[in-house]
């Protein structure tokens, strides 16, 4: 992440807010769909089944959800940086 130490440390809630938004919209829909095709005439087509889609969707929405709770326990376990230790110019000794 490029931008500066302080907003990378001030960044991450905005990440994983955005990410767990984003996995509760799919969620939402997915639902939804899922309701409809179960529950409703207009969707009852013979051959037609919930398939490699439903199951690409769910797996975006989780792999979504397991990042945002990765970068929010980041925040929390890692250790904050202490900045940069520069090296000593060769031209200079």
């Amino acid at each position: 992440m490029c931008g500066g130490k302080y907003k990378r440390e001030t960044g991450w809630p905005f990440a994983a807010g955005m990410l767990t938004l984003i996995s509760v919209m799919e969620f939402v829909a997915i639902s939804i769909v899922a309701y409809l095709y179960d529950h409703d005439d207009q969707f009852n087509i013979p051959g037609w089944s919930l398939d490699t889609s439903f199951y690409l969707s769910t797996t975006a929405a989780v792999i979504c959800l397991l990042t945002a709770t990765g970068i929010a326990f980041s925040a929390y376990l890692l250790p904050p940086e202490e900045g940069y230790d520069f090296l000593s110019d060769p031209l200079d000794a």
